[in-house]
């Protein structure tokens, strides 16, 4: 997944303090000694990576992890750091703006596995990570970071073995999208009509009752600065002849069932679940960026179940870490009061069929392509 980072270039080198090993940006200041960022060049850095941390040296990162997509100039130097060098996160400062939104910066730096790599821009850039905040529905935002504000430093942030204290990129959940049909047992519905209670049509299990259904809006501006909250369409017939019946849009982590040869080939499983994201290089499926932005809608069972929607089939919500940790604060402890286990230590929910990684559902979607195979070949995989 492509992913946006904002960083800002200074003419003057960035102060540090003595305290962080003049690792820390502005970790000289004062705390609640305002200062202001108005003097910097702003601009966005594009990083290809896997998962959703900009992770440091101690975690063992894929060969292709946090890798620059495209020649980057840093700080004043003329000369740019090249398409493929993989950045790695470090010791960096917590600053705040006057309307409390926290921000993570940290000089951009070189992953190595030994030591801590080369800092690259000579402290005159730094990047930029807005840090999450709960909204009153208890759902995660995350500011929008505007340089002309004042700011004050409020903290340096470590980075240890033990603790992977390493920010995150604004996360996405698997979910539907405003207007997508889902099949009930009183026909199909759009989405945002269902309630909890309300019969659905699964795949495994027949009718099953929805457990939990929420909702989040994320305007164009975030779409504008997240490039991993971005929709994907799947056009009609993008995944064989007549699936899905109609456009169908949903977020990037939402996992599309796939059944084909090549996949039984390569994952010797008859049926897997692939991310919407990594099927995004096919014919009919796109990436957008709705001037209106998107509302996304979760749907939960008592399991994770393959449901109906727009004519194929795709995944409810599957509470695993990452999709739990994206809810925000209300909607986890409404889903922790109707299933308690998910906080048992060492509980893992049980996938309704295998999940292909990044690197798998990308390598599927290359041989697709390839030899210009459908997604689904097998009717047992159609409604």
């Amino acid at each position: 997944m492509k992913y946006e980072i904002t960083m800002l270039t200074f003419d003057e080198p960035i102060p540090t303090g003595t305290v962080s090993g003049g690792f820390a940006p502005w970790s000289n200041s004062h705390v609640n000694v305002p200062f202001d960022l108005g003097g910097a060049q702003e601009d966005i850095i594009l990083l290809e990576d896997d998962d959703s941390s900009f992770n440091s040296r101690y975690r063992d990162l894929d060969k292709t992890g946090q890798s620059l997509i495209q020649d980057t100039v840093f700080g004043n130097d003329p000369s740019a750091v090249p398409t493929g060098t993989r950045l790695a996160s470090f010791i960096g400062s917590r600053i705040e703006d006057s309307h409390g939104n926290h921000f993570r910066v940290m000089f951009p730096r070189v992953f190595s596995e030994e030591r801590f790599g080369t800092e690259l821009g000579n402290k005159h850039s730094v990047l930029v990570f807005p840090e999450p905040r709960q909204t009153e529905d208890g759902t995660l935002a995350y500011p929008i970071f505007d340089r002309t504000e004042t700011f004050r430093f409020i903290g340096t942030v470590n980075v240890f073995r033990e603790d992977q204290n390493v920010p995150d990129y604004p996360p996405s959940v698997p979910c539907f999208t405003t207007g997508s049909l889902i099949e009930t047992t009183s026909g199909p519905r759009p989405i945002e009509t269902l309630c909890p209670g309300d019969l659905v049509v699964t795949r495994d299990h027949g009718p099953r009752s929805i457990a939990w259904i929420g909702h989040r809006h994320v305007d164009n501006r975030q779409l504008d600065l997240c490039l991993n909250l971005r929709p994907i369409l799947l056009r009609a017939g993008a995944l064989g002849p007549g699936l899905p019946e109609r456009d169908l849009t949903v977020s990037p982590q939402h996992r599309i069932l796939v059944n084909s040869r090549i996949a039984r080939r390569m994952f010797d499983q008859d049926e897997i679940l692939v991310a919407a994201k990594h099927l995004a290089n096919l014919p009919g499926i796109e990436v957008l960026c709705p001037e209106d932005g998107v509302t996304y809608w979760h749907m939960l069972f008592d399991n994770h179940e393959l449901v109906l929607s727009n004519g194929t089939w795709t995944e409810s919500l599957f509470t695993g870490p990452q999709a739990m940790q994206s809810l925000g604060g209300a909607a986890r402890r409404e889903i922790l009061s109707l299933f308690p286990k998910l906080a048992q230590p060492g509980y893992r929910p049980r996938s309704a069929r295998r999940l292909l990684n990044g690197r798998e559902g990308r390598k599927l979607a290359k041989q697709h392509v390839r030899n210009g195979k459908p997604l689904v070949s097998d009717s047992r995989t159609r409604a």
